[in-house]
């Protein structure tokens, strides 16, 4: 409830802040304390010089409720906009976001006590128009826009909301259709002479070819992808979602072979199930105590930022360890952050330890006179006894991955599940994965293998086989014939 004291000032900057009006006059809606993700969309919202905007919001964000009750009524009550379009999938969603914007216009006792009855005698549920004069007209995908006026206005604040469905973003066709509509028929209503106009879509990712997907990645719109968690599963909003309940969840989807679908629906992040190069069925998990650590040949790889300053941007470090008679490759151990010199040292060395590394790679493309003598220093000063070896990158990154998927096909790579989430998020997006250090560095196995003459055994033969196959010798037919 709002207080008399200052009510003047409060409503003042209501009038400049969506969080601030949806925490003042929507207490009832927004009953949890917003968090940081939250904060950067009201920031693109409430800025009018970024007059397009895309914003990709997981599940039970609130991106329904924000974009569609609460900052179209804050540009009402106020009066910033004259003629408000609410887009959706379809006419019937689209007039239903308009029907609830409608009730909490009438039905808020904060806003009937400040601003006044807004009801007005054009109030149908097509089109509807408040007592302080904005038009408010729902339109679904598809439909009549061309040439919209509402008295010598044009729209001039469109909010686009869940625009795209799950079924028909599946569709090469749907898509094309849709977005053609967008561009040509949407984005072209406004009055493009005028300055005071705003597109605002918001959605969650469904597909890699969706149109918020060609949006985000589009300089002209202003844009933000927002995430429930990080890599490493942690929440990004606790007080809505634990850090334990998100890999709760995760853990469920990737029970279930849904992978793709907690990353899109969660992250989004686009991943393809048709033509993934790495599908969610490839990871396998071991159980690091069930591993035989003498039967491995241990190898850390590390693949430093390619800066000199290389804690301006992420360095990997990952753990392999090679059961050759067993015929398995076993990721062990994952690290993926910004880190100055001495905490990679005391990363890579922490891991080489911990896994009774015998060998040490290091990817030295670029870095060689800022990376080898440091390293070789480092590891004489603290004892490291393991061999040191030099990876150069001979080849393009995505060809280098693209060598583990056979191995991953066959099965023979495993993954420590308490490490390895971030390592599977980039294999998923591959090709088109934002981030590539993990999988990069992972992918220099091949290499080191190589340059070990390391192979897997043939499988040993069972001794009833042995004796078998002897037994078959001995009853074995003579020849009846002869050649002189």
């Amino acid at each position: 409830m709002i207080e008399l004291n200052g009510l003047e000032d409060t409503l003042a900057s209501c009038a400049i802040s969506t969080e601030l009006f949806s925490g003042t006059l929507m207490e009832e809606r927004f009953n949890r304390p917003f968090s940081t993700l939250h904060k950067e969309l009201f920031q693109l919202l409430d800025d009018d010089s970024k007059q397009r905007v895309a914003i990709a919001a997981p599940r039970g964000f609130g991106k329904t409720t924000l974009s569609t009750i609460s900052y179209p009524a804050k540009n009402i009550l106020y009066q910033q906009r004259k003629f408000i379009l609410p887009v959706s999938a379809t006419a019937t969603s689209a007039e239903t976001q308009g029907e609830n914007l409608k009730r909490e216009l009438l039905q808020n006792n904060e806003i009937a006590k400040i601003f006044g009855p807004m009801k007005s005698d054009t109030f149908s549920k097509s089109q509807w128009i408040t007592q302080n004069g904005v038009m408010v007209m729902p339109r679904g995908a598809g439909q009549q826009v061309r040439g919209l006026l509402y008295n010598a206005d044009r729209p001039d604040l469109i909010i686009v909301d869940d625009l795209e469905t799950s079924e028909g973003v599946q569709s090469e066709e749907q898509r094309a259709k849709l977005y053609d509509w967008f561009f040509s028929d949407l984005c072209n209503c406004v009055d493009r002479t005028s300055k005071n106009w705003k597109i605002v879509v918001i959605g969650t990712v469904l597909h890699e070819d969706a149109l918020l997907v060609n949006l985000l990645d589009d300089p002209e719109w202003a844009s933000i992808r927002l995430e429930i968690c990080n890599d490493e599963l942690e929440s990004n909003w606790p007080d809505f979602i634990s850090t334990e309940e998100v890999k709760a969840m995760h853990t469920g989807f990737k029970r279930r072979g849904q992978l793709d679908v907690f990353y899109r629906e969660y992250r989004n992040i686009p991943i393809s199930t048709e033509d993934a190069t790495f599908r969610p069925e490839y990871f396998k998990e071991h159980v690091e105590a069930d591993l035989k650590e003498n039967e491995l040949l241990s190898v850390v790889i590390v693949d430093p930022a390619k800066t000199v300053k290389l804690h301006s941007a992420d360095s990997a470090i990952v753990g392999w360890g090679v059961d050759r008679k067993s015929q398995a490759m076993h990721v062990r151990d994952v690290v993926s952050e910004k880190l100055y010199p001495d905490e990679l040292y005391n990363e890579m060395f922490g891991m080489v330890q911990r896994l009774k590394a015998r060998i040490l790679a290091v990817e030295v493309t670029s870095l060689n006179e800022f990376i080898v003598q440091p390293i070789k220093n480092e590891m004489s000063k603290r004892g490291i006894l393991c061999i040191f070896m030099e990876l150069n990158a001979r080849d393009k990154k995505e060809n280098r991955i693209a060598q583990l998927v056979p191995y991953y096909r066959q099965g023979y790579i495993t993954h420590n599940p308490a490490c390895c989430q971030k390592l599977e998020s980039q294999l998923m997006a591959f090709p088109r994965s934002k981030l590539w250090d993990v999988m990069d560095a992972a992918a220099y196995i091949i290499e080191v293998m190589e340059k070990e003459m390391t192979y897997f055994d043939p499988p040993e033969l069972d001794e009833d086989d042995i004796e078998a196959e002897f037994d078959e010798l001995d009853n074995e037919q003579a020849l009846s014939y002869y050649r002189v």
